[in-house]
């Protein structure tokens, strides 16, 4: 059973009363209760999107009673369990990272990442690889060839010559140093800031990275562009001409029938050679560039939109493309979310943590003998006086375990397991339980002959309904062989058709067992429900809640609740 919390709405609402402000707003056995607790649950359940409205009065009713079977619990002696701290302090622990941060660092890292994502920069590299752990000579020697790179390009040398001759990367003899067009978030921090702190046209300054020292050349600047686009494909393997001339082929003639007003997503799911893609009918989804093959991109970039492209060559095969659509990098709004997740898992969160430990610090004056670590365990045992928000999330916490616990006791597993409880419920208020239709009642016997479906009657006629099954399985079936089995329950007509048929004995039901060609019944149809058990799951809430009321005023002549009338009165509805 999960959790049920006292407050239900989005969390993340901040306090209108300061600790200055904050007034007892009532006691509960002379133990005050301020507005400011008040406040955050009220301004939290009750906000536009809550499914309920209510006033503030009627929440004041419900705060005291949620409050005083906390005080329940606690009298009970709940919170001090091991079971409730560990549970506390792990939902304390989940709540503590986006308050051991640095916000307005995380949002100039989230805004410089964001406006770099605005543009796409096509960038060239030169790189001498050399490990983080290499010794200070081998680090020397990289620093110097890298260097030497950097002058001769400076002094007009081809990049891309000096990338064949200099780049210790075995692709660069190939791709002569070219990456490509990059985006934020594609590669290490540290190649990103070099590629978008040099001015197009430049060449950086030498940089490290955890794979060696580089410098990069930016050769143009986009603005950035996603498009929506499919394809179908024929896939050539490598250094096959004769496919190659048959794939042709077969993506020309695609591509007739298409100018001819076939349909694109049915031909690329009947025919594209691409099976992931295909079965989404050649969908390939939103990307921009440097995500795909050059050709692919090259093909895409320069179609309008609904476009199909004439047919074209990649390394993976021959390709016809259409373009759904085209867009700009969307709203800030719309991604700080995912753009604060990517920053998590890079290295610029790095840079967000020291200016977290330089403030906190500054701060609470620390000592500079502190490490890092010490100084987050220092900041993580203050955020309750630090942050009003944060204690009275924990404190929502704290006390939702404990409401949970409690009414767990007191109610639900009471309700569920009090038979005698639960039948008398019924029984006062039987005529609340009604069914639209009749519906039949009994136990569906299925036998391999009529010997054992008739011993399995006459047990279930007069077997205990609780131990009926096993004893079916005693005296009739064995190891190897079942020759009966039974279903006990409660259906409503067209739920079973072997209950329409030989419970309902409805004539035009059809029903067949070979494996237990003998059906027999032992029930009946009936109007209304009989006993608790025909409606278990209603009466049981039902006699929750009556369990709940009779709680509720317990609890109000045990303990002595005074309200504030004056300080609740002034609080905003």
């Amino acid at each position: 059973m999960k959790r049920l919390f006292f407050t239900f709405a989005v969390l993340g609402a901040t306090l209108a009363a300061t600790a200055q402000q904050d007034r007892v707003l009532l006691t509960i056995d002379n133990k005050p209760v301020m507005t400011s607790e008040f406040e955050y649950i009220y301004q939290k359940n009750n906000r536009d999107m809550a499914v309920e409205q209510r006033t503030k009065n009627d929440y004041l009713e419900m705060f005291i009673n949620f409050k005083l079977k906390v005080v329940e619990a606690e009298t009970a002696g709940l919170d001090t369990t091991e079971s409730f701290k560990r549970e506390l302090q792990g939902y304390r622990a989940q709540a503590v990272p986006k308050f051991l941060e640095d916000k307005q660092a995380m949002d100039s890292m989230v805004l410089l990442s964001y406006n770099r994502m605005k543009y796409d920069r096509r960038v060239a590299h030169i790189a001498v690889e050399c490990p983080m752990d290499a010794s200070d000579s081998v680090q020397q020697a990289a620093m110097e060839t890298i260097t030497q790179a950097r002058n001769r390009v400076k002094a007009g040398a081809d990049f891309a010559q000096v990338a064949v001759e200099m780049s210790t990367i075995p692709s660069a003899k190939e791709d002569k140093g070219e990456l490509g067009w990059i985006i934020p978030f594609r590669y290490v921090y540290a190649f990103e800031n070099a590629a978008y702190n040099t001015p197009v046209g430049e060449v950086s300054e030498v940089f490290r990275t955890p794979y060696g020292f580089h410098i990069a050349k930016v050769e143009e600047e986009r603005p950035h562009e996603d498009v929506n686009a499919a394809h179908i494909m024929k896939m050539v393997p490598n250094g096959n001409p004769a496919m190659d001339s048959v794939a042709k082929i077969q993506i020309d003639s695609i591509y007739n029938a298409l100018m001819q007003g076939a349909d694109f997503a049915q031909t690329a799911a009947a025919q594209s050679d691409d099976k992931g893609s295909a079965m989404r009918g050649g969908d390939l989804g939103w990307f921009g560039r440097g995500v795909m093959v050059k050709p692919f991109e090259d093909a895409v970039f320069s179609l309008g939109e609904n476009t199909i492209s004439k047919p074209f060559r990649s390394r993976f095969g021959w390709h016809i493309a259409i373009v759904k659509g085209h867009r700009a990098v969307l709203p800030l709004d719309s991604i700080r979310s995912q753009v604060e997740k990517n920053i998590q898992r890079d290295e610029r969160h790095k840079e967000i943590d020291k200016s977290f430990i330089a403030k906190t610090r500054k701060e609470y004056n620390l000592a500079d003998s502190l490490t890092d670590a010490e100084v987050r365990d220092y900041a993580d045992k203050h955020l309750e006086e630090k942050y009003e928000d944060f204690r009275h999330l924990v404190q929502e916490y704290h006390d939702g375990i404990l409401l949970f616990d409690i009414s767990l006791d007191k109610v639900w597993d009471k309700a569920a397991k009090d038979e005698e409880g639960l039948a008398a419920y019924f029984n006062a208020h039987k005529a609340d339980y009604t069914w639209d239709a009749p519906q039949w009642k009994g136990t569906i016997i299925y036998a391999k002959d009529m010997e054992h479906a008739k011993v399995a009657r006459t047990i279930v006629k007069s077997a205990n309904a609780d131990s009926v099954v096993s004893y079916v399985n005693t005296r009739l079936n064995n190891d190897s062989i079942t020759y009966v089995k039974i279903e006990t329950g409660l259906w409503q007509q067209g739920k079973s058709e072997v209950v329409d048929k030989y419970g309902f004995k409805l004539k035009n039901a059809q029903y067949t067992n070979e494996q237990y060609p003998v059906i027999l019944t032992v029930g009946k149809k009936i109007k209304a429900p009989e006993e608790y058990k025909d409606v278990r799951a209603q009466v049981t809430n039902a006699y929750q809640d009556e369990l709940e009321k009779q709680w509720v005023e317990e609890l109000r002549q045990k303990h002595v609740v005074k309200v504030n009338q004056e300080v609740f009165d002034s609080l905003p509805e």
